[in-house]
């Protein structure tokens, strides 16, 4: 075996070995080189640009707020930011020391800044003071050569006219948790129009060295604005309606225009300052605000569930009339009291109202009418009418967090107690009590589309809306016009619906006119019977208004009282001002004006809570913010 040994061919063989190891590790290196320079080159590419590059926010200036009339009620206003750069201790120390000639820094605070300092990264900003005061900018300008590391930057901050007047409405907005400090809207108008109002963020190129410190700027893109937004709020109405709503302990005021369904006053109160929210609030003071009985923050126009109480009659009356249930002639005697499921339930004048019909019934507010007539509705019949008015249903109005209200019926009680509906809860639901909700937007907004003959009227608080459809109105008919009309102008009803001879069709089956007119379209005839209704109760003095609101150029109302709890025996007749604030009536009224010339143009509806009686506390404020609407239209007139 020795001697077949050759050992120039195991040279030979190593060197074979060697070479192709040596060939195999070039190709790795050539395949490493190839992979980091081709494959990862946008990968390394990007990285090397993050560490030479800082890329900083532009932040856009927010949109501004305007009324109807042109006040200027939300804007962005310049502050000075001072910060300073994450440096090395002894230079952070004697900037602090500099600062403290200038500004007021606390030992606390102090503590706080070296603490994060030692978090954040090497030549990161920190805030020192968001918003330098004008006398804190001066002196600081004076000593600033001396400082090093530190920098005053521009900052948007968001300022409001009239902040409590427009608490509800505007709402308010704050910096965002991030980094970036812009302002987003937490409420009202500055919430459901933020991405208009917020406008598009830019950028800023600088080109930073290893260390972390800024050398150059490279580029920059510019922010862009956010848009303004034009409310149909009338700012002159709006603080004189807050002024007299915050009489009140509590309570919600919303005036609208029949013409658009434009708001011209949205009021809740108590209202809350928006300039110390959206600042830097402290939390012994949101503490405060959170905890108020009276709960501030709580927009009582659009989120506020209350038992509408008799106001809610209107719908019962229409749907009986509209049904056949009962016609304008037919009467019922109200002794008081009505019997029913073994209970009794009485009508707020004990003694009875006598024998009245549906206009009386309206007038005096009378509960046994609707009492008997519910019965022969039925709550789903009662309930399918309120949801053609608006209830139990959004509004769609351009504010957050409106509420729908709700409207039992005999699926709803079904699904949520697993319970059968029982009679008596259609008899105390008929006049606006028991388990309906309702807002006091939704209750102008029936009003709305009853002196429209619209079903399909909405509010909106936005200015410059496209044009609505007109949708479906009581009778069909493109050229009926909006307004109050006559029953007595027969023809002009014809011409305006196309109605042929009709006639309703009463309990008993018994042909009969209405109001002894012939060839009357049903959905006008009926609307026309309530609003004649309603103008009585303002202007006939039996009209449960007619003391507070009787006015040269009149107005049509309803007044409502909504029970917070159930009446002992023993109190019955008792005035609400011998009960505890708490335990009072919540207090409504709601109308239309000026209905002298049959074409009302405002609707004002108004809520107090705890007030007692609608026509003592609520209907006089009314008349007064009607008082207001028809002085400042005459003034524009001029």
């Amino acid at each position: 075996m020795l001697n077949n040994y050759d050992p120039k061919k195991e040279i030979q063989r190593r060197i074979i070995i060697i070479i192709s190891a040596i060939l195999m590790l070039v190709g790795l290196l050539i395949y490493e080189l190839y992979f980091l320079q081709v494959d990862c080159y946008n990968k390394y590419a990007m990285l090397s640009e993050k560490n030479r590059v800082r890329l900083s926010p532009l932040l856009p200036k927010r949109g501004r707020i305007f009324t109807a009339d042109g006040k200027l009620i939300a804007s962005s206003k310049y502050k000075y930011k001072l910060t300073i750069e994450s440096c090395a201790e002894n230079i952070f120390l004697k900037n602090l020391e500099l600062l403290e000639t200038c500004i007021d820094l606390s030992a606390e605070e102090k503590e706080a800044l070296l603490e994060m300092r030692r978090k954040v990264p090497r030549y990161s900003p920190i805030i020192i003071r968001d918003g330098l005061s004008w006398d804190e900018y001066a002196k600081l300008s004076i000593i600033f050569y001396k400082l090093s590391h530190v920098s005053i930057d521009d900052v948007y901050v968001r300022e409001y006219d009239m902040p409590f007047e427009f608490s509800h409405v505007v709402g308010y907005a704050s910096k965002s948790e991030n980094n970036l400090q812009i302002l987003n809207g937490k409420t009202g108008i500055e919430l459901s129009m933020n991405a208009d109002l917020i406008g598009e963020i830019g950028n800023l190129k600088t080109e930073i060295n290893a260390a972390g410190r800024k050398i150059r700027k490279l580029e920059s893109v510019d922010p862009i604005s956010g848009k303004d937004v034009t409310l149909t709020i009338n700012s002159e109405i709006q603080k004189y309606v807050f002024d007299l709503i915050s009489a009140e302990k509590a309570g919600a005021c919303v005036v609208l225009d029949l013409t658009d369904g434009s708001v011209v006053a949205l009021v809740s109160a108590p209202g809350f300052d928006t300039n110390l929210i959206s600042s830097k609030i402290s939390r012994t003071q949101w503490n405060a605000i959170i905890k108020d009985p009276l709960s501030p923050l709580t927009n009582r126009a659009i989120t506020g569930k209350y038992p509408p109480g008799s106001v809610f009659k209107i719908v019962v009356a229409f749907a009986a009339l509209s049904e056949g249930i009962i016609t304008p002639k037919d009467t019922f005697f109200c002794s008081g009291a009505v019997t029913q499921d073994n209970a009794t339930f009485h009508c707020w004048n004990r003694q009875g109202h006598g024998r009245v019909n549906v206009c009386d019934a309206i007038r005096g507010s009378c509960d046994c009418f609707f009492f008997e007539i519910s019965k022969k509705l039925g709550i789903d019949k009662i309930a399918e009418y309120a949801e053609k008015f608006g209830f139990g249903k959004l509004t769609e109005i351009e504010l957050p967090n409106e509420s729908s209200g709700l409207l039992p019926n005999k699926k709803w009680k079904l699904l949520k107690y697993r319970k059968s509906w029982k009679p008596y809860e259609t008899i105390i639901t008929s006049i606006g009590q028991g388990a309906l909700q309702a807002t006091l937007l939704q209750v102008a907004t029936m009003f709305g589309k009853l002196y429209t003959n619209n079903y399909d009227f909405t509010p909106t608080i936005i200015n410059q809306r496209d044009q609505r459809d007109v949708g479906s109105v009581f009778c069909p008919s493109e050229t009926y016009a909006r307004g109050n009309f006559n029953v007595e102008a027969v023809s002009v009803l014809e011409n305006a619906c196309g109605a042929t001879t009709q006639r309703d069709v009463g309990p008993n089956n018994d042909q009969h006119d209405n109001c002894g007119k012939d060839q009357l379209c049903s959905g006008l005839a009926h609307s026309s019977v309530i609003k004649d209704a309603l103008h009585q109760v303002c202007n006939s003095w039996s009209g449960t208004a007619f003391r507070s609101c009787k006015a040269d150029y009149e107005i049509s109302g309803k007044t409502g009282s909504s029970q917070v709890r159930r009446i002992k025996r023993n109190e019955a007749g008792v005035s609400q001002k011998n009960f505890q604030w708490h335990l009072r009536d919540h207090a409504f009224f709601v109308g239309v004006a000026p209905q002298k010339n049959k074409n009302p143009r405002y609707v004002v509806a108004v809520l107090i809570e705890h007030g007692g009686g609608g026509a003592s506390t609520a209907a006089p404020i009314a008349r007064k913010i009607f008082d207001k609407l028809i002085l400042t239209e005459e003034n524009e007139k001029r």
